[in-house]
């Protein structure tokens, strides 16, 4: 069970050596201090606990456990980071239908890279290497992208997995070799310069394979499996994902070179979808990490096209894009080659197009022409229809211009586009509600709420013993906010704290180990332990009762309740003998 898998991984983890891989961490006292790695800062705010295994930031608000940290540093989901931990925890998941990764086909994977780069530097590979070499892509470049080779021998990959333990049924199902027709098995990549592409967790998941000579597909992913799906992943991303965090924006790219290159020339924060068009999923990925994309597909009429569709299938998930246009290569790869390639790609980003202008700049030539303009208009209108009205709004008066349209008329055409669409098809691959093309507005930092309450929840999360003394119904009444109430409430019922927090992980709501993490923090800072929390519940308590019973004094001073069966003068009395210590009835 994932439960016991979660429970497994924590006890054998210290979240400060796992924090220390990321943050440059010193000990005061009983607590950990660093600079936080989520936001920018000079004076340490960022604590880890090692008691509580938990981490807090005073600065941005984020917190939680190791899990929280993964998730939030890597961009990962709860499933992903899961199985980043188990991988440096030493622990094998329990299997779950339809999910993970089998352990044969990710051996097999890292064998099968194994092999692809020594048969690079080998004689065999003497094809790839020109290959590169006419690339400008230095064979130590090649090393550091884990570019390798599949000879043209039938069976040499299927004979290498053989001889690692690795057998032809897990070789089939990882997709690196095909059944024979007479039994037996041969290669499927055979004659190819072959690129890994990893997942987002770091895992290898499939291979991309271009062809050099003879017969078949210029290139040939990994066929779609339980591991990999290509419209799932992007190439790079593993690479990328920390400086498009950055950075605070990606790259979006078409091919490995065009990937690799940017790479090379320090734009590290690119990515490529595979040579498919984008999708959804893959759009979701970028969205996890930045909400701004500048998208350099081919500068061809294919290359534009594929562009215009990815473009709005970004805006969709919430991410705004930019289309990045320029002259002198076709593709980002020839660009960057040319002697001044990198400043021509510089001057380009800095000038992308935003979507609404970029669909008016592509259909421009056949909205002149009178027998193409009906379906362009419609086609733009399709599109600017689809957007958000904060996505179009500040280029109305320039497409307005080129359009040879008054704003307000403008407007009111894509206002009538908005009410006439009903049409089956869509732009993106899935229909999508308008809300889903405003992307979401991020927030600096956590906003949270009483201090006392946090530290109370957590010294109540962490002390079985302060909680079945405490009068928790008490206690819980005393709380304004209503999620550190909702844990209480869930403590009270019984409820353990490990089993609240794997139901939280299943729901993938980190607000409540947020909730804990600040607390535990807060309690470092002030040097606050269980045996000195009294006094923390007797100002909660008092805190609670003068904001209770101020509003119904004054009503009492200045007669506006005269009557002692008045259900606001009950509750004074309650209240006050609840201040002197008694128990409120509920």
């Amino acid at each position: 069970m994932a439960s016991d898998d979660v429970r497994e991984i924590k006890s054998r983890l210290d979240i400060v050596e796992v924090i220390s891989e990321y943050v440059q961490l010193k000990k005061k006292g009983q607590t950990y201090w660093g600079c936080c790695p989520f936001h920018n800062e000079k004076t340490p705010s960022f604590s880890v606990s090692p008691e509580r295994q938990t981490f807090h930031c005073f600065g941005c608000g984020k917190g939680g456990d190791v899990f929280s940290f993964v998730m939030e540093k890597e961009h990962l989901e709860f499933r992903e980071a899961l199985e980043r931990l188990a991988e440096k925890a030493g622990v094998t998941l329990s299997s779950r239908p339809g999910s993970g990764a089998p352990r044969g086909n990710s051996d097999a994977n890292k064998a099968a890279l194994e092999f692809f780069m020594e048969s690079m530097k080998a004689p065999e590979g003497e094809a790839a290497r020109k290959y590169l070499e006419r690339r400008s892509i230095t064979q130590a470049d090649a090393a550091c992208f884990e570019i390798g080779w599949a000879p043209t021998s039938w069976d040499s990959l299927t004979r290498y997995l053989r001889r690692r333990g690795i057998s032809e049924e897990q070789a089939v199902e990882g997709g690196l070799a095909l059944p024979g027709r007479n039994g037996g098995c041969y290669d499927r990549f055979r004659g190819r310069v072959m690129f890994p592409i990893y997942n987002m967790t770091g895992r290898i998941v499939g291979f991309g394979g271009r062809i050099l000579d003879g017969d078949g597909a210029k290139y040939l992913n990994s066929p779609e499996s339980r591991v990999f799906n290509k419209r799932h992943n992007l190439y790079l991303l593993n690479k990328a994902k920390a400086e498009i965090a950055s950075k605070g924006c990606a790259i979006l790219v078409e091919g490995y070179m065009d990937a690799i290159r940017a790479h090379l020339c320090g734009y590290a924060n690119t990515v490529a979808s595979l040579g498919t068009a984008l999708t959804s999923v893959q759009a979701s990925l970028i969205k996890r990490m930045t909400g701004l994309c500048y998208v350099c597909y081919d500068s061809d009429s294919a290359g534009e096209e594929a562009a215009l569709r990815a473009m709005y299938i970004l805006q969709a998930e919430g991410v705004t894009a930019k289309r990045v246009v320029w002259r002198g290569g076709k593709d980002p790869d020839e660009l960057l080659l040319l002697p001044d390639g990198r400043e021509l790609f510089e001057k380009a980003i800095e000038s992308a197009l935003p979507l609404p202008l970029y669909h008016v700049r592509l259909r421009g030539e056949a909205l002149k022409d009178p027998l193409r303009a009906p379906a362009a208009r419609r086609d733009l209108f399709e599109g600017l229809a689809s957007l958000s009205v904060f996505d179009v709004a500040p280029y109305a008066d320039e497409i307005s211009e080129k359009l040879g349209l008054f704003p307000h008329e403008l407007k009111a055409l894509i206002d009538a586009q908005r009410k006439a669409e009903s049409r089956p098809e869509r732009r993106v691959e899935a229909a999508q509600p308008d809300a889903a093309a405003q992307p979401e507005i991020p927030e600096d930092a956590e906003v949270y709420g009483d201090d006392l309450e946090y530290m109370v929840c957590s010294l109540l999360w962490s002390d079985e013993e302060m909680r079945s003394s405490c009068p928790l119904g008490n206690i819980a009444l005393y709380m304004s906010d209503e999620s550190v109430r909702a844990i209480i409430y869930a403590l009270m019922s019984g409820d353990e704290p490990e089993a609240l927090e794997r139901r939280w992980q299943q729901m993938n709501d980190e607000k409540g180990m947020r909730i804990i993490a600040r607390g535990n923090g807060l309690l470092a800072r002030e040097g606050i332990t269980p045996e000195t929390a009294g006094k923390l519940i007797e100002e909660l308590r008092k805190n609670f009762i003068r904001k209770h019973v101020q509003p119904i004094l004054m009503k009492i001073k200045n007669g506006s309740i005269t009557d002692a069966e008045d259900e606001e003068y009950k509750k004074y009395l309650q209240y006050t003998k609840l201040l002197k210590g008694g128990n409120i009835k509920a």
